[in-house]
Formats: C-alpha cells, structure tokens, sequence
C-alpha cells in the first residue's frame, strides 16, 4: 500500500484541535475528532455527521461567519412531490439578501452522507459561501429519505422528481430555469446530482439542466469486478487512499453495500453515471480531495466528460481528506468556498 502525506495543515489541525468548538455540541468529540481513527460502523457515520452540521450551525455564531448570515436569505419549508404520497420533504433555501426583482438562475443541491446520513446542516456552510462570494443563484437543498429508511431505487428516484418538480417550481422561489438550472452536491449528494443529469437527458427532454457541481463524487458502485481494467487502473485512490482520516476504504465500501444494489443496477448508468453515455451532458465542475479513497473516480468521471466533449473545471485540495470542509477552521476551507462560488459562476456564465 501506497503511504499516503497528509498536509501540513491538516497535521497542525490535529495537532492543536482547530476542530475543538465541536465539545460545546458534544462532549465525546475528542473520541470522533480527526485525531482518532475514522469511524468504522454505519452507526458511528451517522453521529459523528450529524454532530459536524451541528458544528457548522455553532459556527454561525461566530464573527468570522457573520457574511455567511448577513449576506445569505435562509428559509426552511417542506415539500410534497406528485410521485411520493405520504411523505413531505425538508428542503432549505438559500436567496442572496439583496434579492434583485428579476429572477435569478436556480440550483438543486442534495446532501452527502454516502445515502445514509447528513441533512441540509451537512453543507449549510457551503450552500451560504457560494452566494456570499458572489454567486447570483438562489439553491434549493433538498433531504431526499436515507437508505435506512427505503430502498436503493426510491433513494435515487426521491432526487429524480426533487428535480422534476423544481423544473416546474422554480418561479415559486424567484427563480428561472432559462437563466440557469444547476444541479449538485457532495459525495452521495453529488452521486444523486450526476444521475439526475443523465436521467433528465434521457427521459426528460423539457428539463435543461445548464450545470452539475460535483463535490467529492462517488460515481461507481465500488468495488466490482467488472469494472473495466483500464477504469480499475485508474481508481488507483482506493487502494492508496484506504487507511486515509475522516472516511477510509472499509467503512465506504460498507456504504456501498448498504445501498444494496444488485448486479445489473450496478453497471447501468442511470444508477451509476460512470456507466453513461456521458455526451451532451451539461458543463461539469469537480472539486476532488487528495486524501480520499473515492478520490480517482472523481478524476476518472472527469477524464470520460472530456472525452465525451463535455466541458469541465476541477478544483484539487493536495494533502487534505474526504469533505475537510466539513472542518470549518481549516485556512484552506475558506479558500474551497471561494473556489465553489467561482466555479458555480463559472457555469452560470458560460462564456468565461
């Protein structure tokens, strides 16, 4: 096995616990911290993701966060879709506080959480940098129901007409698909947003999604062995990356068999977008974190975009682990919100 160098900065972060604000949501973080061993059972996932968002809604206290609240209109609503009866879902929107009249571009953001946990905290942070630093957009995010609740297929679908019923929507919240329908999300939350791509170009020819933002993407049911040799070549990550903080190879593959998909789903692209036709997709940006087993997919997915004509921007953060944004206090996460925010732009006005 390839030794991983973490960076400096994540080191010193341990080292002095720059993530030591978590204790006043739980007093056990130093055993779930960075400094400890990532978790290990689905359990474990869940709390220590769920005690992260609580620390990204404490942070919001701070002055250091204060344009994120002043800068940023957030209102929380549920929501019923036509195609799921009995269920109402949480969604969280994000307006900039000066509002112009005219209708602004729209995105549909999903939560990570490899399928079973986070909710709109998970990203909160993120969602507010990317109109604080000057994206024109108003996002919607959207809590689809966790693979412990439902089954494989319904997960995906529950993204699926999330984004149909904002197709049609949209204006209810001030915004105009024609001006920019994007959609995205971390780790799971970027797997939803990717098939949600493939399946509106294949099954929906009214719905134009203008751009995808793909953060941390797990775009393959990993491991297979049917995986093309060339593609296993590539995702050399998983093996390099294994023993990596915050979420290592063992606890992500039981993430993926919790999904539970069997074989044939596995290896369709409307469930797996590296499986897809990947032409006239729309333009895609990436952002990938060196120290994190899914870390190769995410440049693979990149690579077969291109080479599908699909254009792309990546942003790469060497030396960091899977989702370090969700470590506030960490220099570089400041930079990769700015990042995020250019790279939304940067969908949203084509021609740069």
């Amino acid at each position: 096995m390839t030794q991983f160098k973490l960076s400096e900065e994540w080191k010193m972060a341990c080292c002095i616990s720059l993530v030591s604000e978590l204790s006043l949501i739980d007093s056990q973080f130093e055993r779930n911290n960075s400094v400890s061993p990532p978790p290990t059972t689905i359990d474990d996932y869940q709390i220590i993701k769920a005690q992260r968002g609580a620390l990204a809604q404490e942070c919001l206290k701070r002055d250091a966060f204060k344009p994120l609240v002043d800068d940023v209109q957030v209102e929380n609503l549920k929501i019923s879709l036509p195609e799921v009866v009995g269920h109402r879902f949480p969604i969280r929107i994000y307006r900039p506080s000066l509002t112009p009249e005219e209708k602004l571009p729209i995105m549909l953001y999903f939560h990570g959480g490899y399928w079973c946990a986070g909710d709109a905290n998970s990203e909160d942070l993120g969602c507010r940098a990317i109109i604080a630093r000057g994206s024109e957009v108003i996002i919607v995010s959207f809590f689809y129901r966790p693979v412990t609740d439902v089954p494989w297929h319904t997960v995906f679908s529950d993204a699926e007409y999330a984004m149909k019923w904002l197709a049609s929507s949209a204006q209810e919240f001030g915004g105009d698909t024609s001006q920019g329908f994007l959609i995205g999300g971390a780790e799971s939350g970027a797997h939803l947003a990717a098939l949600c791509a493939v399946r509106a170009r294949n099954r929906y020819p009214n719905i134009r999604l203008t751009g995808q933002v793909l953060i941390v993407p797990t775009l393959i049911a990993w491991p297979d062995p049917q995986i093309p040799r060339d593609w296993a070549d590539r995702l050399k990550s998983h093996v390099e990356h294994a023993d990596d903080p915050v979420l290592n190879e063992t606890l992500y593959e039981k993430l993926v068999e919790k999904l539970n998909v069997f074989a044939d789903a596995r290896r369709d692209g409307d469930n797996f977008p590296m499986w897809a036709d990947l032409r006239d997709l729309p333009p895609t940006y990436l952002a990938m974190d060196e120290c994190d087993p899914t870390r190769d997919q995410g440049f693979l997915y990149e690579a077969l975009l291109s080479e599908a004509g699909v254009r792309t921007r990546t942003d790469f953060y060497p030396g960091l682990p899977n989702m370090f944004v969700q470590f506030p206090d960490l220099p570089t996460t400041a930079i990769a919100g700015f990042h995020l925010s250019v790279g939304v732009s940067w969908l949203l006005n084509p021609g740069t």
